[in-house]
């Protein structure tokens, strides 16, 4: 299945994005645009290439053709880009505009996002809510929380670690449904590090109550993993 309803009205996408068909909006959080080129600008000599996350936004666009989109925090990996690294980022936000409103949360990699990218057709703002979901980045805990809508953040990068018949790991994104809200998976394929099975962060803890259910992604499909008895 490429949809698995997590609560009600709030569905999970095999690509890692959060959906609401009432209103049609798609969530994606933690895309971090421009990654490869802001590597190289830190000294490391990895390839210049996007992993594909500008085809797998149009491709759920495509898909399932929003009214809106959220970008819930860490739009983009580092301020001050390169010229080609700008070039990148502005042409996959402009595409989104082409297609959808765009609604754009702060996250911590985003600190100098309005100086950078100031003349696109966009702003910043803190949270961003609908009757079902009331979704915050999640490096900053400190917001009032709305009784009612789901509580909905990124920032995390869950990821379930499991191996192949030769032993080699691999980093499953998931979407984690805790007692109080959903942690969702990074939508960038470089941004696949926190094993949920390691001890979570207090505050976020505090927040969001213990993991209770999980649905691994794999582009194709979203499945729930079976909890051990």
């Amino acid at each position: 299945m490429t949809r698995v309803e997590i609560e009600r009205g709030v569905e999970a996408h095999a690509s890692g994005a959060l959906w609401i068909p009432s209103t049609r909006v798609v969530i994606l959080a933690d895309v971090h645009l421009g990654y490869a080129w802001a590597q190289r600008r830190r000294g490391e000599l990895g390839p210049l290439e996007e992993g594909g996350v500008g085809a797998r936004i149009d491709a759920v666009l495509d898909e399932l053709a929003p009214r809106e989109v959220v970008l819930l925090g860490d739009v983009v990996h580092a301020p001050n880009p390169g010229a080609e690294e700008r070039s990148r980022i502005e042409g996959v936000l402009r595409r989104l505009l082409e297609r959808s409103r765009v609604m754009l949360v702060r996250g911590n990699h985003d600190r100098r996002f309005a100086r950078d990218f100031g003349r696109l057709d966009v702003s910043l703002q803190e949270s961003w809510s609908c009757e079902e979901v009331f979704a915050i980045h999640g490096d900053k805990l400190n917001v009032a929380i709305p009784e009612g809508p789901l509580l909905v953040v990124g920032h995390l990068h869950p990821c379930w670690k499991v191996y192949d018949a030769a032993g080699v790991g691999h980093r499953m994104p998931v979407f984690v449904r805790t007692e109080k809200g959903l942690v969702l998976p990074a939508f960038s394929p470089f941004a696949r590090g926190f094993d949920i099975r390691d001890p979570w962060p207090e505050e976020l803890r505090a927040l969001l109550g213990k993991p209770d259910r999980l649905f691994a992604v794999t582009g194709k499909r979203v499945l729930e993993v079976p909890r051990r008895r």
